[in-house]
């Protein structure tokens, strides 16, 4: 018994222990909480050390665009152009140059602009090669400088040698407006596409360890204004700002090129004559990102840029509809910065743009960059323009075909059209308005002209681009500017009632179809007018031209005894099943039996001579030599009859036996030595060759065009290998570093083909379709 008790003694002991320890942690636990300090030591915590500065915050770039660099892409010019309001900021990197107006391409010049960094303690500026280093100030370039063309947004960037990393993005507003019809209709949004000028979003990352400060300069050697250069100026939201201004003399049709930027950042600078402008003096913590904007802009009040004829002669001239939505400089200022961020929500237009591309899991990274760099040879050939008070006000809108400088060439519209149809509609249909305004006619009726003008000397007479004024007039593609330029009326009306029905289709403006309807209808009459009894195509020379003119060739089928080209038979059935469509919405109309009945009897021509060769050959037999080759260029016309979902009318035979022999097409199409599609796969030969006129060559975009009809028509109907061909390797190869970007072509012997800034290239818009 005594010993039980005594182990019942021990136990309560270690029970009270235990009790005692426990409440003891039930105090420090609480002291702990209430942040009392004990007397026991405690664990530090150190907070992580970031790896790399945080992004840039103005905009996202997809990461799968392939990156240029000035090591090895130095001859190219990275091209910035406002969409209608003509403004331009072009970089060559190879000369240290800019080159920028306020009436875009064509009508601008170059200048110096340093844009980089002086960090303090240092006399060196790092600059990026849009300007010329000055020994005398310690210019020096960046480091590891490159570049990334998104679709509305340049990035340039490089680095200092203090772990200062700086990018400089060049974004353009652009976002287009899908389903307007009209500027009225649209007016903010279209406000905010052609405003003259674009946002500089200036990211400044420390890479390093240490607080880094500086100076961040973006100036010129242009000579500034003679006065009021630097002008403090309050936006209507209460932003103050500093206006820097050069002289009009500097801008090669009078306007004024300037920079603005909110005065907590951007700061005047005139002292220094190579680079006069805008200083931004910098702090950026470690491993820190500091983002500063800033408005790179044109303003040109001119009533005298340009010139439609089709108007009263007092009231012919214009000038740019940018000037008429905008009503100063200032104005311009105020609307750029208040808007950043909301209001328009520039920054966030020109985001929306970038992620088309960032939500695309499709495309290769070629096919990125082709999209990119189109759309800015297309963005700089646009011309808006406004019309005066005594012409009853409204606007014109206009293309110029890159470097030959032709206005809204019809047969080039074929391409750049898809675009405008689906972005920016409005545009397209002033720009189609004045081509059926032009409409002329000859002995088989009425067709469509080659072009609606181009620019025109103090003589009258059409010249290139840049040596004259962009005029509206009857076709410039004729002697004295063509000395050999002929129109192609059958293909042109084709052209046209394609563009016009994929108009009407998208956007249901059936109003402006009814205005046009007997044209269009009298334009298929020409076309049955000039077609082979036996099987209805266009033949012996009758208005048998087409738009493939780089060589005197069965494709481009200009002799006086041409035969039956199929590349135009199918566009003539395309066309004729369009103009039916179009009849059908008209009230009343009832030619369209007359017109599908025409397309049936091509359609069955063309099957009957795949079943005579086993395939269908570029022409039957003419003056030319290549006619029994082949060409991947037989079915573009499908790609519209395919949106307007017409092809399911058509010979589905035919459209298997196409499917059947596109690949063997491509195949032999297809080169080695230099690797590009040439349009033909024999060349022609014949006393028409003693030019050098013979050559095969590759249209980059109209390979483009074969490859989306592959891949949208063909696949469907048996073509395995058709679907999402990537096509664009030659056109990214030969591009990438180009002076006069986009180059839509090349020859067999590795000449260059002559067309550049050529806006045809953006039918790989349609890359980013629902239907690719």
């Amino acid at each position: 018994m005594v010993q039980i008790a005594r182990s019942q003694k021990q136990g309560r002991k270690i029970w009270l222990l235990l009790m005692v320890v426990s409440l003891l942690g039930a105090v420090a636990l609480n002291a702990y909480s209430q942040n009392v300090v004990l007397a026991y030591p405690q664990r530090r915590v150190v907070p992580a050390v970031p790896l790399a500065p945080p992004p840039p915050a103005d905009i996202q770039l997809d990461s799968r665009i392939p990156m240029q660099t000035v090591s090895k892409d130095s001859s190219f010019a990275n091209m910035n152009a406002k969409f209608g309001s003509r403004f331009d900021f072009t970089v060559f990197p190879q000369y240290g140059v800019a080159r920028s107006g306020s009436d875009g391409v064509y009508h601008e010049n170059d200048a110096s602009y340093m844009v980089g960094a002086q960090p303090t303690g240092q006399h060196t500026t790092y600059i990026f090669h849009m300007g010329q280093a000055n020994p005398a100030y310690g210019d020096t370039y960046v480091g590891n400088e490159h570049w990334i063309e998104g679709l509305d947004t340049t990035r340039w960037a490089g680095d200092a040698s203090n772990g200062l990393h700086m990018i400089v993005d060049i974004i353009d507003p652009f976002r287009g407006e899908p389903g307007c019809t009209s500027i009225a209709n649209c007016v903010q949004a279209v406000k905010a596409d052609t405003i003259p000028a674009f946002i500089i979003g200036i990211s400044l990352q420390n890479q390093g360890t240490t607080p880094l400060s500086g100076t961040f300069l973006f100036g010129s050697n242009r000579p500034i204004a003679p006065t009021n250069a630097c002008v403090s100026h309050v936006t209507q939201a209460g932003t103050s700002t500093n206006i820097f201004s050069y002289d009009a003399n500097s801008d090669v049709t009078g306007g004024t090129l300037f920079l603005a930027g909110d005065q907590q950042h951007w700061q005047c600078n005139a002292t220094i004559t190579d680079r006069a402008g805008l200083n931004w003096h910098y702090q950026v913590g470690a491993m820190q990102t500091a983002t500063a904007y800033l408005v790179l802009g044109a303003w040109n009040p001119s009533q005298n840029l340009f010139v439609n004829t089709n108007l009263p002669p007092a009231c012919q001239s214009e000038g740019l509809y940018a000037a008429q939505e905008f009503s100063s400089q200032n104005d311009v200022v105020d609307f750029a910065l208040d808007n950043l961020k909301s209001g328009a929500n520039l920054l966030a237009q020109a985001q929306a743009m970038e992620n088309y591309l960032i939500n695309n899991n499709t495309l290769t990274p070629q096919q990125r960059w082709i999209i990119g760099d189109t759309l800015r040879s297309y963005k700089a050939s646009t011309w808006l323009m406004a019309r005066q008070p005594c012409a009853g006000g409204g606007y014109d809108a206009a293309v110029y075909e890159g470097s030959y400088g032709f206005l809204s060439t019809v047969d080039v519209m074929h391409e750049y059209g898809y675009f405008e149809i689906t972005r920016v509609p409005w545009f397209f249909k002033s720009a189609m308005s004045v081509v059926l305004q032009n409409a002329t006619s000859n002995s088989f009726g009425l067709y469509f002209q080659h072009d609606q003008g181009g620019d025109v000397d103090s003589s009258g007479n059409c010249t290139d681009p840049g040596k004259g004024i962009p005029t509206i007039r009857a076709t410039c593609y004729a002697p004295p500017k063509v000395s050999t330029g002929v129109p192609m009326p059958t293909e042109e009306n084709d052209n046209v009632v394609l563009l016009m029905a994929y108009y009407a289709f998208v956007t249901g403006d059936t109003a402006f179809l009814q205005q046009h309807i007997s044209q269009l209808d009298a334009a298929m009459q020409h076309n049955i007018n000039v077609g082979d009894p036996n099987t209805g195509i266009a033949y012996n020379g009758q208005d048998t031209n087409t738009t493939y003119d780089a060589a005197s060739d069965c494709l481009h089928n200009d002799a006086a005894s041409a035969g039956n080209l199929y590349y135009q038979g199918l566009k003539e059935a395309a066309g004729y099943r369009a103009t039916a469509y179009l009849d059908s919405l008209v009230v009343g109309d009832t030619k369209g039996t007359m017109w599908t009945q025409a397309a049936a009897k091509i359609e069955s021509a063309m099957v009957q001579e795949y079943n005579t060769n086993g395939f269908i050959p570029i022409a039957s037999s003419t003056a030319f030599s290549n006619c029994d080759g082949r060409t991947i260029a037989l079915g573009e016309s499908l790609f519209y009859v395919h949106l307007l979902g017409l092809d399911a009318s058509m010979n589905q035979t035919l459209l298997h036996d196409l499917a059947q022999q596109y690949p063997a097409d491509l195949q032999a199409d297809t080169l080695a030595s230099p690797a590009m599609i040439v349009m033909t796969s024999t060349a022609a030969t014949g006393s028409q060759c003693g030019t050098g006129h013979c050559h095969r060559y590759e249209w980059f975009s109209k390979v483009i065009l074969s490859s989306l009809v592959a891949d949208q028509v063909y696949a469907q109907h048996g073509c395995a290998s058709c679907r999402h061909l990537d096509t664009t390797v030659a056109a990214f190869l030969y591009n990438q570093n180009l002076q006069a970007n986009f180059g839509d072509g090349f020859h067999d012997d590795g000449s260059d083909w002559g067309g550049h800034i050529y806006p045809r290239g953006i039918i790989s818009w349609a890359f980013l379709g629902t239907t690719y």
